[in-house]
């Protein structure tokens, strides 16, 4: 039986646009070539033999080329082999390290065309936590086909607020809150004429805007290992800056989330992290919760 993901080469011809944005040594050009014209076999066999010789932080990102050509052979076999082959990728591959998403979110495809939705939901949750602005749109794909096949309340949340998140270090900043425009001049057009209430009858009161039980924080970094989580913690105490640690488990791979802040508003959020974060050098996102 042909083995095929659902809309996978769609989802991979998004990934070849994200990853292409680092040129491959020319010792894998045949490899590309064979990929692109569908010829799985051969473009797997031609990973296999280039990857290693590829510099060792460009590694990573190639063999999920191979990976990925392997799981579309149609061979069980060969689809068991590419799992195993990404598993250890997983567990090679730093958090901090931008492929690390595409990894996580080919293993959530893998887990949900095996029908373990629980886990997809994890790992999905996972790319979300590490991903940049550029794998936004084809992780909204599968959040979308996901969550046709399970409502995992963690993994809606974490879809939610990869539609409302915002990469603050790449926004304008807004003015402080201190700084003050004039107040506007009266209007000089007559005011309404008052409405007389009915003896006996009670004031209408107009109703109280509901208030909003929507917030805001800055995610700051995911990590693998969770001495680098504190690590990240204590030097920003250093500074005044208060942080916690959130553990999200995966089957493959626990992240250590590091996260500041409970902000009424976005824009408080981006204003917190451009005044405080950004001379640190520290990248910072906006996330929305409830």
């Amino acid at each position: 039986m042909k083995m095929k993901f659902w809309n996978f080469r769609g989802i991979a011809a998004i990934l070849f646009l994200i990853c292409s944005t680092s040129a491959f040594a020319q010792s894998i050009a045949d490899a590309q070539k064979a990929y692109v014209a569908g010829k799985w076999k051969e473009a797997a066999a031609a990973y296999e033999a280039a990857c290693p010789r590829e510099p060792r932080e460009k590694q990573p990102e190639c063999f999920l080329w191979d990976v990925l050509a392997l799981s579309q052979t149609g061979n069980a076999q060969s689809f068991k082999i590419a799992g195993k082959r990404l598993d250890s990728l997983i567990q090679t591959t730093s958090p901090q390290n931008t492929i690390y998403a595409d990894l996580m979110m080919t293993k959530a495809q893998f887990q949900m065309y095996l029908g373990k939705f629980d886990g997809a939901s994890e790992s999905l949750i996972h790319a979300i936590e590490t991903s940049q602005p550029n794998q936004k749109a084809v992780l909204q794909k599968v959040c979308t086909a996901l969550q046709a096949k399970t409502k995992k309340e963690s993994l809606v949340e974490a879809c939610k607020r990869l539609d409302s998140a915002s990469v603050s270090t790449q926004e304008k900043a807004q003015p402080p809150a201190a700084v003050q425009t004039a107040a506007p001049e009266k209007s000089k057009t007559a005011e309404p004429a008052k409405v007389e209430t009915p003896a006996g009858a009670e004031p209408v009161k107009s109703a109280e805007p509901a208030k909003s039980t929507e917030s805001w924080y800055l995610q700051l970094g995911a990590f693998g290992v969770k001495a680098n989580a504190d690590l990240l913690v204590s030097n920003l105490k250093k500074r005044g800056i208060s942080c916690t640690i959130e553990e999200r488990k995966g089957e493959t791979k626990t992240l250590f989330v590091v996260l500041t802040g409970n902000f009424e508003t976005k824009e408080k959020a981006i204003d917190f992290g451009a005044q405080k974060l950004a001379p640190l050098n520290v990248e910072f996102r906006a996330f929305s919760r409830k």
